[in-house]
């Protein structure tokens, strides 16, 4: 049994600990301490002394003289000896009296003392020996009945022991006991996208106060029931010294794909095109003279703000384009549109040559690892400058053919239609090159382009399909969110049932407007759909909470020091997911160090009475982008004081955000020095109180102004200018080089030889 502190003892066998340590004490032992350690040694003799303090330590028998009545009342253990000297100091023990426990030692020490002697003589001794289970009993010696009775009793001190010892044993297995390795165990830890605390000092072994700090170390406030992410997780493992492993559970999702599966063999497909560029360089122009219309001048501003689909005839072949916005704000959009498709038409205007959008529009073009072909347009323009665009070109990577380079350059004018034809020979030259294929036969999939709420149809979605062909009716997986069909509308807003791929397709039927950018499929089984969709909320749910219930360090101290800085809430309403994420990330990109701004809520669809509500709760601006608010929600933000404005160019709302930045930050006061009386003598009035009879030296001195004190160049007081008399007369203001009397409010410890500083404060509204 494994040795314990005294504590643990008193615990298992329901005893006091002082009335242990006192039992203890008596028995003989030496333990003092609770945490002094319980050998097996100890137990027994501590459970013999408490065995024989129950039924009395001490038990006296007197001996009759006839000595068979001894014999019969009183049972001796005999070791056997050849000195007869010792048989007869036996004999002398049995007289009177008998104390058992010197009689049990005196029994030992003769044993002990017979040993010795077997062993230097090598003589043959008789031994008592105990039946037991593995060893056969030996004879007994004659003399064995004589000694019936200490055999007994014997074999019942010693079954009381055991059974001592095995009800300690019993209890102290329920004992809780934590022995720390002696040498440190590396563990590998599997980790998911999100644990729990508890769980992960679970799967570590360790303490959860000590993970808890380890957490707070790398600047990290949670709870023991708190999740973190994966990443956060894995930091403080490794920090731990073990090994963090991410994985991810088999989810639906894998099931879901690994049964999709596609008939037939690959066929081609029509090429999906997309047109990117620095704002304004005719980007939709360009697409304009192609489709033979005019949505540029359709557009806010003539610039385009949201993705368009649009599909082209050329001589018997189809071309998809996906048409971008060019501005800053739009940079997502256009990531989206060359990932989601397999040529970039660069455009370039002629007079502007490269410019910062045509840089990341490249950038996210050879990311996608997408073939670039760039358009050179407005080159019907007096200034425009061939050679020079190339040149920049050529600095960015992109060198022209007929320098060297491998990069198709074409000139156009989405005016008078110049180079317009070789601009699409160019293209489906290289998608025949590229021979794109696909499977037509199968569930539909591809990519959200955009998304937003029309009225009569709900949240609708513009889709890229790319693979499969998508049905009207069909049952379609997009995020987290699982519906039906109800009807499919080609890129002119014609009802179509089927669409195939390289298609763009606008979808209605959907809860809510999916995220830009997202994957949809089509699945046949409704049932392991809806657990996808419900895994998936619930995957983002605990991201989301994850996120929020984590409290940096950092972000304290940040929350701290924000508190005293004015905060700008905005609630943002778009007519597409596209644009309310591009104006979204246009805000959070302002950088101003003395405000803090928020965006309360952006969402899609027309302004609703919620939306006026929340801005009533959050004190927040409303911003409409390509949508208006309804009679309700007008009345109530008029009622309510709520501010809402319309816009439908993105430069326009910027702008809005901006002076309502401006607005709630405090002015920048700047101080002007009026002018400086040197102060010659002071006296008191009975009428106007304590007077400094000063000369002007510098400036002016104007009545009513702040003022400050100087002695010897230190600031002493700073107050009002009360009074200002030149002789008996009041003056509101006195010049250079002449006397006055000038009485300052409540304050007259003004000494000859001070200065009388008079200054203006003015106020400047500040800029961002």
């Amino acid at each position: 049994m494994a040795d314990i502190n005294v504590k643990q003892l008193s615990k298992v066998i329901k005893i006091d600990l002082e009335s242990l340590l006192a039992q203890m004490s008596a028995a003989g032992l030496s333990h003092k301490s609770e945490n002094d350690v319980v050998s097996s040694d100890d137990k027994k003799v501590l459970l013999k002394f408490i065995k024989d303090n129950k039924k009395g330590i001490k038990k006296t028998i007197s001996l009759k003289s006839p000595k068979s009545e001894s014999k019969s009342n009183l049972s001796v253990t005999r070791i056997n000896s050849p000195n007869s000297d010792k048989k007869n100091e036996a004999k002398q023990d049995f007289k009177g009296s008998i104390d058992f426990d010197e009689a049990e030692r005196k029994r030992l020490n003769a044993q002990n003392e017979s040993a010795e002697e077997e062993k230097k003589k090598a003589e043959a001794k008789t031994k008592v020996v105990r039946k037991s289970k593995q060893e056969p009993q030996k004879k007994a010696p004659q003399n064995l009945k004589k000694d019936k009775k200490t055999f007994k009793d014997s074999s019942k001190h010693d079954q009381r022991e055991k059974e001592g010892e095995k009800f300690l044993e019993k209890n102290l297995e329920n004992v809780q006991k934590f022995e720390k390795p002696q040498e440190f165990v590396q563990k590998e830890v599997k980790i998911p996208q999100t644990i729990v605390v508890s769980e992960l000092a679970k799967a570590l072994s360790v303490k959860s106060s000590d993970l808890i700090k380890s957490l707070m170390n790398n600047g990290v406030m949670v709870t023991l029931n708190q999740s973190i992410d994966q990443e956060t997780a894995i930091l403080v493992v490794e920090e731990l010294g073990h090994i963090g492993i991410p994985y991810d559970l088999e989810s639906e999702e894998e099931k879901i794909l690994e049964n999709i599966t596609y008939e037939g063999n690959e066929e081609p497909r029509n090429p999906v095109v997309s047109v990117l560029g620095h704002v304004d360089h005719g980007k939709t122009s360009i697409l304009d003279f192609i489709r033979k219309s005019s949505v540029a001048d359709q557009e806010e501003g003539g610039i385009t703000q949201g993705i368009g689909a649009y599909q082209v005839d050329h001589e018997g072949k189809t071309i998809t384009f996906i048409d971008t916005p060019g501005h800053a704000a739009f940079s997502e959009m256009r990531a989206r549109g060359a990932n989601s498709t397999d040529i970039v038409v660069l455009v370039v205007a002629a007079d502007d040559s490269v410019q910062p959008q045509t840089e990341e529009a490249f950038n996210h073009a050879k990311a996608a690892n997408v073939q670039v072909i760039v358009a050179v347009n407005k080159i019907d323009k007096p200034d425009s400058d061939l050679e020079k665009v190339k040149g920049d070109l050529s600095k960015m990577g992109l060198v022209p053919e007929d320098w060297g380079g491998d990069t198709q350059v074409v000139p156009v004018s989405a005016i008078t239609g110049d180079g317009i034809d070789e601009l699409i020979e160019s293209i489906t030259l290289l998608a025949d090159m590229l021979e794109l294929k696909t499977n037509h036969d199968g569930p539909a999939s591809g990519v959200v382009l955009e998304s937003g709420v029309k009225k009569g149809e709900g949240a609708v979605a513009t889709l890229l399909v790319q693979r499969g062909t998508l049905n009207s009716g069909d049952f379609v997986l997009i995020g987290d969110q699982f519906r039906k069909i109800r009807s499919l509308k080609n890129y002119l807003g014609t009802q179509i049932k089927v669409s195939e791929p390289s298609t763009p397709v606008a979808i209605s039927g959907l809860e809510f407007p999916p995220n830009a950018g997202q994957e949809f499929i089509v699945v046949k089984d409704e049932k392991a759909a809806k657990s996808l969709s419900e895994e998936r909320a619930n995957k983002r749910r605990d991201n989301r909470l994850a996120k929020k219930s984590v409290a940096s360090l950092d972000g304290i101290f940040a929350g701290a020091g924000e508190s005293a800085k004015p905060a700008v809430n905005l609630i943002i309403k778009t007519d597409t997911n596209g644009s309310a994420e591009a104006i979204s990330g246009a805000i959070n990109n302002l950088k101003v160090e003395d405000a803090k701004i928020k965006v309360v809520l952006e969402g899609v669809g027309p302004i609703s009475v919620n939306d006026v509500n929340l801005a009533v709760a959050s004190e927040a601006v409303i911003l409409g982008f390509n949508v208006r608010s309804d009679s309700a929600a007008e009345s109530l933000a008029e009622k309510e004081d709520i501010s809402i404005q319309y816009f439908g160019i993105i430069y326009d709302l910027l702008d809005a955000v901006k002076e309502v930045i401006e607005g709630s930050l405090d002015p920048e006061i700047k101080e002007v020095t009026v002018g400086i009386a040197e102060v010659k003598d002071t006296f008191k009035s009975p009428k106007f109180g304590f007077i400094a009879g000063t000369i002007v030296t510098e400036g002016s001195v104007v009545k009513n102004l702040p003022i400050r004190v100087l002695r010897d160049n230190i600031v002493i007081h700073e107050g009002k200018l009360d009074s200002l008399r030149r002789f008996k007369d009041e003056a509101s203001e006195v010049k250079s080089g002449t006397e006055c009397g000038i009485g300052i409010e409540n304050y007259n410890d003004v000494k000859v030889g001070d200065k009388i500083e008079v200054f203006e404060r003015t106020e400047t509204a500040r800029k961002i």
